[in-house]
Protein backbone atom coordinates (compact mmCIF):
# COMPACT_ATOMS: atom_id res chain seq x y z
CA UNK A 1 0.00 0.00 0.00
CA UNK A 2 1.43 3.47 -1.15
CA UNK A 3 1.92 6.42 1.56
CA UNK A 4 -0.93 8.17 -0.26
CA UNK A 5 -3.33 5.12 0.31
CA UNK A 6 -2.70 4.81 3.92
CA UNK A 7 -3.03 8.50 4.25
CA UNK A 8 -6.68 8.39 3.12
CA UNK A 9 -7.28 5.18 4.48
CA UNK A 10 -6.67 6.60 8.23
CA UNK A 11 -8.58 10.06 6.67
CA UNK A 12 -11.80 10.43 9.15
CA UNK A 13 -14.58 9.99 7.10
CA UNK A 14 -17.09 12.76 8.44
CA UNK A 15 -15.93 16.12 7.01
CA UNK A 16 -14.07 18.26 10.36
CA UNK A 17 -16.38 20.67 11.24
CA UNK A 18 -16.47 24.11 8.90
CA UNK A 19 -13.99 25.92 11.58
CA UNK A 20 -11.51 22.98 11.34
CA UNK A 21 -7.86 24.42 10.70
CA UNK A 22 -6.74 22.32 7.42
CA UNK A 23 -10.82 23.02 5.89
CA UNK A 24 -10.49 26.56 6.25
CA UNK A 25 -6.60 26.96 4.70
CA UNK A 26 -8.09 24.91 2.02
CA UNK A 27 -11.21 27.00 1.71
CA UNK A 28 -9.27 30.14 1.77
CA UNK A 29 -6.91 29.49 -0.82
CA UNK A 30 -9.42 28.57 -2.94
CA UNK A 31 -11.05 31.18 -2.01
CA UNK A 32 -7.89 34.23 -2.52
CA UNK A 33 -7.06 32.16 -6.13
CA UNK A 34 -10.82 32.99 -7.43
CA UNK A 35 -10.62 36.35 -6.42
CA UNK A 36 -7.29 37.07 -7.85
CA UNK A 37 -8.49 35.69 -11.40
CA UNK A 38 -11.49 37.14 -11.06
CA UNK A 39 -9.75 40.34 -11.01
CA UNK A 40 -7.44 39.53 -13.55
CA UNK A 41 -9.62 38.06 -15.95
CA UNK A 42 -12.39 41.20 -15.62
CA UNK A 43 -8.91 43.53 -16.08
CA UNK A 44 -8.06 41.47 -19.23
CA UNK A 45 -11.56 42.41 -21.23
CA UNK A 46 -10.18 45.46 -22.95
CA UNK A 47 -7.65 43.02 -24.42
CA UNK A 48 -9.95 41.08 -25.35
CA UNK A 49 -8.91 38.39 -23.71
CA UNK A 50 -10.73 35.86 -21.71
CA UNK A 51 -9.86 34.36 -18.59
CA UNK A 52 -8.19 31.36 -20.03
CA UNK A 53 -5.99 33.24 -23.29
CA UNK A 54 -4.23 35.48 -21.52
CA UNK A 55 -2.59 33.00 -19.74
CA UNK A 56 -0.97 31.07 -22.79
CA UNK A 57 -0.02 34.61 -24.19
CA UNK A 58 1.91 35.75 -21.33
CA UNK A 59 3.47 32.54 -20.99
CA UNK A 60 5.26 32.20 -24.29
CA UNK A 61 6.13 36.21 -23.78
CA UNK A 62 7.80 35.57 -20.76
CA UNK A 63 9.88 32.64 -22.44
CA UNK A 64 8.46 29.85 -20.22
CA UNK A 65 7.04 27.60 -23.03
CA UNK A 66 7.82 28.02 -26.59
CA UNK A 67 6.32 24.80 -27.58
CA UNK A 68 2.14 23.37 -27.39
CA UNK A 69 3.61 20.56 -25.33
CA UNK A 70 5.39 22.79 -23.08
CA UNK A 71 3.22 25.90 -22.86
CA UNK A 72 -0.01 22.60 -21.96
CA UNK A 73 2.35 21.28 -19.24
CA UNK A 74 3.19 24.82 -17.41
CA UNK A 75 -0.30 25.35 -17.66
CA UNK A 76 -1.55 22.09 -16.04
CA UNK A 77 -4.00 21.77 -19.00
CA UNK A 78 -4.19 18.63 -21.50
CA UNK A 79 -2.93 19.33 -24.69
CA UNK A 80 -6.37 19.35 -26.45
CA UNK A 81 -7.60 21.64 -24.94
CA UNK A 82 -4.18 24.18 -25.07
CA UNK A 83 -4.55 22.93 -29.14
CA UNK A 84 -8.59 24.97 -28.97
CA UNK A 85 -7.47 27.71 -26.69
CA UNK A 86 -4.59 28.22 -29.39
CA UNK A 87 -6.85 27.80 -32.11
CA UNK A 88 -9.07 31.01 -30.94
CA UNK A 89 -5.98 32.92 -30.32
CA UNK A 90 -4.43 32.56 -33.85
CA UNK A 91 -8.24 33.50 -35.10
CA UNK A 92 -7.10 36.83 -33.37
CA UNK A 93 -4.02 37.17 -34.77
CA UNK A 94 -1.79 37.06 -31.50
CA UNK A 95 0.14 33.83 -32.28
CA UNK A 96 0.92 31.75 -34.54
CA UNK A 97 2.24 27.79 -34.78
CA UNK A 98 5.03 26.63 -36.97
CA UNK A 99 6.30 22.71 -37.07
CA UNK A 100 9.70 22.27 -36.14
CA UNK A 101 11.98 21.59 -39.02
CA UNK A 102 14.10 18.97 -36.89
CA UNK A 103 11.09 17.27 -36.19
CA UNK A 104 7.80 17.21 -37.52
CA UNK A 105 6.00 16.56 -34.02
CA UNK A 106 6.91 19.15 -32.07
CA UNK A 107 4.77 22.80 -32.85
CA UNK A 108 6.90 25.84 -31.82
CA UNK A 109 4.65 28.99 -30.56
CA UNK A 110 5.38 32.62 -31.78
CA UNK A 111 3.73 35.70 -30.81
CA UNK A 112 2.53 37.84 -33.47
CA UNK A 113 3.67 41.04 -33.37
CA UNK A 114 -0.18 42.38 -32.29
CA UNK A 115 0.48 38.95 -30.13
CA UNK A 116 3.92 40.90 -28.58
CA UNK A 117 1.99 44.12 -28.30
CA UNK A 118 -1.25 42.49 -25.95
CA UNK A 119 0.96 40.34 -24.01
CA UNK A 120 3.45 43.05 -22.91
CA UNK A 121 -0.11 44.66 -21.16
CA UNK A 122 -0.87 41.12 -19.60
CA UNK A 123 1.90 41.14 -17.13
CA UNK A 124 1.39 44.56 -15.29
CA UNK A 125 -1.94 43.26 -14.56
CA UNK A 126 -1.44 40.34 -13.32
CA UNK A 127 1.21 42.41 -10.82
CA UNK A 128 -1.10 44.74 -9.95
CA UNK A 129 -3.89 41.85 -9.23
CA UNK A 130 -0.92 40.46 -6.72
CA UNK A 131 -0.48 44.09 -5.33
CA UNK A 132 -4.02 44.58 -4.78
CA UNK A 133 -4.28 41.40 -2.68
CA UNK A 134 -1.13 41.38 -0.85
CA UNK A 135 -1.43 45.04 0.28
CA UNK A 136 -0.17 45.24 3.93
CA UNK A 137 2.12 42.73 4.33
CA UNK A 138 5.47 43.21 5.60
CA UNK A 139 8.40 41.88 3.77
CA UNK A 140 9.11 39.16 6.28
CA UNK A 141 5.39 37.89 6.12
CA UNK A 142 5.68 37.76 2.06
CA UNK A 143 8.93 35.49 2.63
CA UNK A 144 7.08 33.59 5.05
CA UNK A 145 3.62 32.97 2.93
CA UNK A 146 5.76 31.99 -0.08
CA UNK A 147 8.40 29.44 2.42
CA UNK A 148 4.99 28.23 3.42
CA UNK A 149 3.26 27.48 0.11
CA UNK A 150 6.35 26.39 -1.17
CA UNK A 151 6.42 23.70 1.48
CA UNK A 152 2.71 22.78 0.40
CA UNK A 153 3.77 22.13 -3.13
CA UNK A 154 6.41 20.11 -2.03
CA UNK A 155 4.33 18.05 0.02
CA UNK A 156 2.02 17.86 -2.62
CA UNK A 157 4.75 16.79 -5.45
CA UNK A 158 5.91 14.08 -3.47
CA UNK A 159 2.67 12.95 -2.76
CA UNK A 160 1.97 12.73 -6.45
CA UNK A 161 5.27 11.03 -6.46
CA UNK A 162 4.21 7.91 -4.10
CA UNK A 163 1.27 7.26 -6.82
Amino acid sequence: MTTSARRLRDVDPVPPPEDGTHRMICRQIKLVMSSLTRRVDSHMQPLELTGMQWEPLMLVWLKRADTVAALARVSQVGVPSMTRMLDRLEQKDLLRRERSELDRRVVNLHLTPKGRKVASKIWPIVVEGMNVHLEGFKKEELNQLNDLLGRMLANGARDAQDN
